[in-house]
């Protein structure tokens, strides 16, 4: 059995994770509504009582010299604290509903294919990648399930448990280690990686590239702003 390489694994994965992502966003809509909907009366309710603590303080003859201690007086404000603690409930119940949606479609996915008799999902048959148990043979389902599942702690890991695939000797990832599986090359598969995979790859390693150099540039931007109002 040829082991898979790291790269022509996450060639393969990032190319199926497009599926869940694609399906989730009309199921998401009205999720991401009403987010949007309590984070805009959130806010407005935050903004509107920050206004009302700022004048009642400049009435009041407040220290202009101690910011800080006005912000520390701030915060035990009840309106101010049930506006804060009600955009936070509204984006952790959002969030928690995205996850809980894409966790169900990538298992729909990932699962239903790799635990069928192609042994892989359809990125990973592009990719000639196949999912098999340690001997080489057709995992069980219930390997698959595990091999699913044990893969959430690589992505709470920063996908430590995932990079495991690029230096372990049989290229084996966390979640093929517990789950006693391993992703080889099919028997009809060319050691080198397809071409499609390598520009799939690169396209992304330019994308990332240029969002990097946008947000640099940004902040860059807003910098100069700062240095020449202040001048």
């Amino acid at each position: 059995m040829r082991p898979a390489g790291f790269w022509r694994r996450y060639a393969a994965y990032s190319l199926d994770v497009l599926v869940p992502v694609a399906v989730s966003v009309p199921l998401l809509w009205g999720t991401g509504a009403r987010v949007l909907a309590g984070t805009d009366a959130a806010m407005r309710q935050v903004q509107f009582r920050l206004f009302e603590l700022m004048d009642a303080a400049l009435a009041g003859g407040a220290d202009a010299a101690n910011p800080l201690g006005q912000l520390t007086a701030w915060s035990g404000d009840p309106v101010l604290r049930e506006g804060v603690l009600a955009l936070v409930a509204t984006w952790v119940h959002g969030l928690a509903v995205a996850a809980a949606v894409l966790f169900a479609l990538s298992a729909l996915w990932f699962v239903g294919f790799e635990a069928s008799r192609w042994q892989a999902t359809p990125g990973k048959r592009l990719a000639g990648l196949r999912v098999t148990a340690l001997d080489g043979s057709r995992p069980a389902r219930w390997r698959v399930v595990l091999r699913f599942v044990a893969g959430v702690p690589s992505w709470l890991m920063l996908h430590l448990g995932h990079a495991l695939a690029g230096w372990t000797k049989d290229r084996r990832a966390l979640h093929d280690l517990v789950a006693g599986t391993r992703v080889v090359l099919a028997p009809e598969a060319s050691d080198a990686m397809p071409r499609w995979a390598r520009r799939w790859l690169w396209l992304q390693a330019l994308a990332f590239a240029a969002a990097l150099v946008g947000v640099v540039t940004s902040y860059a931007l807003l910098l100069a702003q700062a240095l020449g109002g202040a001048g």
